[in-house]
């Protein structure tokens, strides 16, 4: 094909290209952002389901709380319970809100004289009956249902609890989808359940996405109701919604500032190495057709970014450009060599040298993310997928579109010179690496034993306030609540009775009344276990009342003839006739100093054993268990994505280079790396997580990139028989690997500003990461190499 034919088809391509741009540009617009406790789990998850059954048993309220400390000394003053009662009336106003409770309105049942089936709720409260401060206060103190919920310990702070109303038709989908989705804990579904189900999530997700924007809407409003009272106190928001909400900004300030952050960093990086407008614009123009395609592909795809998959494009930015680089450091060797004088075959030559180490640095990166999806854990597999669409972009932008670019717009290129003191720094990396091979080797082993070691100390303990920086209002908002108001992670403790306790005629015997009082109390004697709640504590306030328990007959009778709502409130929450179960509700306090949630599990299993319960008569569900389950699965699912690391990358090298041998030294300086990085994780206690379980599979994928394109040209230079392989080798292709070691570790530091924790410790180690890939392909790869490879193995 000649010069002009090549044009043309560049000039074609370019077209298609930018066509295809324009599509996926369209289909960005389906992308979107998810916060949802869905996003963290599989469908087939046995806690999950199980949570699900039971928040449909008993009732799950969607609800925010707002915790009120005023500056008042006094907390149960006349002012300040109007002002409770004002702010309640406003909020109600809002369309979705059904009720806002707080103790100016809830029954007070230890403020009267006896309790009886004629009880009228509403005649109880502080707003009809106007009880004194000292009633209050006495009232209140030590209250089974309302202290901290509707008001703290201290009694310094007030709460109101804005619950809101249930879209009927989302609960009759969720109805339909819990009763499919049950089959999953006895059996696979099969494919007409499967269509059924597919069908229903779909239109459910039509209704989340409209509620998840108008919930929004409603946070907002709220923070706008409380800000006129901000000078009379304190106001601090908790609850599910909330942090929906605060994640979703989250995600939003992380695509969007570090997204630009880094282009803006990455044109400067450009515009320092290169020196040239062409070697800015085109690498930049590329990354941001990559990010468009992969935008559209993952919205056509049905892909919902969360905080875990928030950086998937500033990831694909600094891994084009990557690939890139090699590329333009490539072309500029051979323009320097000055044998080509026209542009159409400059980039032939370049795409056909660099093709081969270019696809299989990039296949090993999808690699690296394609472990990722095997984890077992939902957000991380997502991110996995979301990752190897990215890659498979990648490939096509930077092979295609940009040679097709550079041919179509663009005539030779002038060599750039190159900056002294990189080269000289590489001159002398090459001198140390063959004049003390034995020091760099011993360095070496002593870094990776000592790395080990530190694996050994790895955890899987964490608590979900740590993700936030304790400077942001999330943390400072969630870890007031949860220290003030009984915790913030929901837990419960379902509890089935026995068929020997059970009358036809009574609601509850006296006997299980007694083991849940049992239960409870133990529960309470655990020391991270906050705010408890279930129908023992009804009997707690009969008794407070009457002066003495209701028999089982007087508490049936009551049950009877008490109006629906309050029924609902005191015993339906907490008891299925139906089922013959009972619901302990708590609320575990992530704030408690080393908490160690297995620990906790273990010690209530054993209690309850020693209470003569047996584990097929109770089950443990919600939040809590499902965050534990997916810790419990973190460490098992780091030594799992690594295996198949290290497994598919050994395949890969012995098919790239035809030999075992060369394979193995290959892996030798990313095994280095992650036993570093992963020992370093262990000696300074920090935990894996949702995000950190990534950074050994990510890390070794980018920085296997370095490795095949330093063999590559250290045997390229060997074919040659050139007299000083490891100078050459570190004078060409050495520095690509610096330009594009500073370009990733540039990217993933600016995640060291992210609000989200994990986030930052996936930049701060993955950067780290990559300065020691980068030390250990410069200095021990080519010490391997020259003593292992014989001089026929090229």
């Amino acid at each position: 094909m000649n010069n002009h034919s090549s044009k043309n088809w560049a000039r074609i391509t370019t077209f298609i290209f930018l066509l295809l741009g324009g599509f996926l540009a369209w289909q960005a617009t389906k992308f979107e952002i998810d916060a949802s406790a869905d996003t963290l789990l599989v469908d087939d998850n046995r806690h999950y389901l199980l949570t699900q059954l039971a928040d449909e048993r008993y009732g799950s309220e969607e609800f925010i709380l707002i915790a009120y400390q005023p500056k008042e000394k006094e907390l149960f003053t006349e002012a300040t319970l109007n002002r409770i009662d004002e702010i309640s009336n406003k909020i109600k106003k809002l369309e979705r809100v059904s009720n806002v409770r707080s103790i100016v309105n809830v029954p007070v049942f230890t403020a009267i004289d006896s309790l009886s089936t004629n009880i009228d709720a509403n005649k109880l409260t502080w707003k009809e009956k106007k009880f004194s401060t000292e009633v209050l206060k006495k009232s209140l103190k030590n209250h089974p249902l309302y202290e901290d919920l509707l008001v703290n310990k201290k009694q310094n702070a007030l709460s109101m609890q804005v619950v809101f109303k249930s879209n009927d038709k989302l609960v009759e989908l969720q109805s339909s989808i819990i009763n499919i989705k049950k089959n999953l804990l006895d059996r696979e579904l099969d494919e007409k359940e499967q269509e059924k189900l597919e069908e229903l999530q779909l239109e459910q997700s039509k209704i989340n996405k409209s509620l998840d924007e108008q919930r929004i809407k409603e946070i907002e409003e709220i923070r706008g109701l409380l800000k006129p009272y901000e000078k009379s106190g304190e106001f601090y928001l908790g609850g599910n919604n909330l942090l929906a909400y605060q994640l979703i900004k989250i995600i939003q300030n992380d695509l969007v500032l570090f997204g630009s952050t880094i282009a803006i960093i990455v044109c400067f990086i450009l515009l320092f190495l290169f020196r040239q407008f062409s070697w800015v614009f085109l690498p930049v123009f590329c990354c941001a057709t990559s990010v468009i395609f992969t935008l559209g592909l993952l919205g056509a795809l049905g892909f919902k970014v969360t905080v875990i998959s928030a950086n998937v494009f500033a990831l694909q930015i600094i891994l084009s450009l990557a690939m890139i680089i090699h590329l333009i450091v490539q072309y500029q060797e051979f323009v320097e060599e000055g044998k080509i004088d026209n542009q159409v075959d400059l980039v032939m030559k370049t795409i056909r040298t660099k093709i081969k180490p270019c696809f299989y640095a990039g296949l090993t990166t999808t690699i690296g993310f394609g472990s990722l999806i095997f984890s077992g854990v939902q957000p991380v597999i997502s991110f996995g997928w979301m990752m190897v669409v990215a890659m498979m972009v990648t490939f096509a932008v930077s092979l295609i579109f940009f040679p097709a670019l550079l041919i179509s717009f663009f005539g030779v290129q002038s060599k750039v010179k190159t900056h002294k003191y990189i080269e000289r720094s590489m001159q002398s990396c090459a001198s140390l690496t063959k004049k003390r091979p034995s020091l760099i080797v011993i360095t070496c082993i002593v870094a990776t034993a000592v790395g080990i070691a530190g694996c050994f100390k790895l955890t899987a303990e964490n608590s979900f306030l740590n993700y936030f920086d304790e400077s942001t209002d999330v943390y400072r908002e969630l870890s007031y609540i949860d220290k003030n108001f009984g915790g913030s992670t929901p837990f419960d403790l379902l509890y089935k009775i026995p068929k020997d306790a059970i009358k036809t005629d009574l609601v509850l015997t006296a006997e299980t009344v007694q083991t849940v009082t049992a239960i409870q109390n133990m529960l309470a004697e655990q020391r991270a276990i906050g705010n408890i709640t279930s129908i023992a504590d009804f009997t707690r306030i009969a008794q407070v009342v009457n002066g003495k328990p209701l028999t089982e007959y007087e508490l049936t009778a009551l049950y009877h003839s008490l109006d629906k709502d309050l029924q609902q409130d005191l015993f339906s929450a907490y008891l299925s006739e139906k089922d013959n179960e009972v619901r302990i509700s708590m609320r575990v306090q992530d704030t408690t100093p080393e908490l160690n949630r297995a620990d906790l599990l273990k010690t209530i299993h054993q209690k309850m054993e020693a209470l003569n319960i047996p584990k097929e008569n109770y089950k443990l569900t919600n939040l809590f268990i499902l965050y534990q389950d997916i810790l419990s699965r973190l460490v098992d699912s780091q030594v799992l994505t690594l295996g198949i690391v290290y497994l598919a990358m050994t395949i890969v090298l012995v098919i790239i280079f035809r030999s075992f041998k060369i394979a193995i030294i290959s892996l030798v300086p990313n095994v280095i790396t992650t036993a570093i990085i992963m020992g370093t994780m262990g000696i300074f206690n920090i935990p894996l997580d949702l995000m950190t379980i990534t950074i050994a599979a990510v890390a070794m994928g980018i920085s296997m990139d370095d490795t095949i394109h330093y063999v590559h040209r250290y045997l390229e230079e060997k074919s040659k028989q050139t007299k000083d392989i490891i100078t050459a080798s570190h004078l060409s292709v050495g520095y690509a690997l610096i330009y594009t070691t500073t370009i990733i570790v540039t990217g993933f530091g600016a995640l060291v500003f992210s609000d989200f924790v994990p986030s930052v410790l996936f930049g701060f180690l993955t950067s780290i990461a990559m300065i020691i890939a980068l030390l250990t392909d410069i200095t021990v790869l080519p010490v391997l190499l020259k003593k292992y490879l014989s001089k026929n193995e090229t």
